[in-house]
């Protein structure tokens, strides 16, 4: 049994110890205690006296960045994004400035892509379905535009698309191989703008495009061979603002329209109208401009004065009611 002494010395001995964490514990609660008050404090100033919550913390960021950045007295425009601003003067049809590209190759091709894209209906349209190969001119660095093989995925991209030459129905194009026994229709060919002049010609002395009908000498196209300057595929058209992609798409549709038949050019029908497909858009989008080139009749009389807006397709807002659109007329 235990003996008095010892049971009244450990009772003596735990009362201490409880003495001890209870004072720690009320400690505790005051450092718990100031501490949240300076933590409010703090989200108070941060935030300008607002609301909590996700505001407190949103206005909190704010503030740091606008310290970050140099605060009231730092230069706002060390941070600010570019301003489009307006294109430099140039003359009409001139080359924006923009990548590097190749200026002369070697004359000759190779195939480039994968063969089996298909658009439109290339079963049930006959006569009317376009064959095509894809070609690179040889020689030619294709490190500023991703190569060969990307610019055959735009050709098929761009074919295939509900707002190019399909969306009527009329018409239908298969991508098949350089290695087919078959002459294909159409040859799309990315060309250095030497080459492209030689095969060109013409009087226009501004890098264009073009398409030159019937065979070769070989007789290696039926229909013709589309020859896409590289020149223009690098850096674009003014007319397009910067817009690079729509300017590809816009030369393939426009000079794959010559290869399918639509061979006249059309001018601009009313100023601020979306520009028909078949408008020299690569020169200029007005039609005075492309008649002071010499681009064509069809640019003068009473619609000099038109200007259009950039379109790349010639059904530009697809179907409608299982009708395509078409600017045109």
């Amino acid at each position: 049994m235990e003996r008095r002494a010892d049971y009244r010395e450990r009772h003596a001995r735990e009362r201490e110890r409880r003495q001890r964490r209870n004072r720690w514990i009320g400690v505790s609660g005051v450092l718990v205690a100031l501490t949240t008050i300076g933590v409010v404090i703090e989200l108070a100033v941060n935030s300008g006296g607002g609301s909590g919550g996700d505001d407190a913390v949103s206005s909190a960021s704010s503030a740091s960045g606008s310290a970050a950045n140099g605060g009231d007295g730092g230069d706002s425009s060390e941070s600010a994004g570019p301003v489009p601003g307006t294109a430099p003067a140039t003359d009409v049809g001139e080359l924006p400035s923009g990548g590097e590209f190749s200026s002369s190759g070697d004359g000759t091709f190779h195939g480039v892509g994968t063969a089996g894209a298909t658009a439109g209906d290339v079963d049930g349209l006959g006569d009317e379905t376009y064959t095509y190969v894809v070609e690179l001119e040889d020689g030619v660095n294709g490190s500023s535009f991703g190569g060969g093989d990307a610019f055959s995925a735009t050709v098929d991209a761009v074919l295939g698309d509900p707002r190019s030459w399909v969306s009527t129905g009329d018409y239908a194009f298969e991508h098949i191989s350089v290695r087919s026994q078959d002459t294909p229709d159409l040859r799309v060919r990315l060309v250095s703008p030497e080459t492209t002049a030689q095969l060109c010609g013409g009087t226009i002395d501004l890098e264009t495009s073009c398409f030159i009908q019937g065979p070769d000498d070989e007789g290696e196209a039926g229909a013709g061979r589309v020859i896409i300057n590289l020149a223009r595929w690098v850096r674009g058209s003014g007319s397009f603002e910067g817009d690079l992609g729509a300017y590809r798409q816009y030369v393939l549709n426009h000079e794959i329209g010559h290869g399918i038949g639509f061979a006249a050019h059309q001018p601009c029908p009313e100023d601020g109208a979306l520009a028909p497909l078949m408008m020299q858009q690569t020169l200029s989008l007005n039609n005075g401009d492309l008649e002071d080139l010499d681009a064509g009749a069809e640019y003068g009389g009473s619609a000099a004065n038109n200007t259009c807006r950039p379109n790349a397709w010639p059904f530009p807002h697809g179907r409608s009611e299982g009708e395509a659109v078409d600017v045109r007329d």
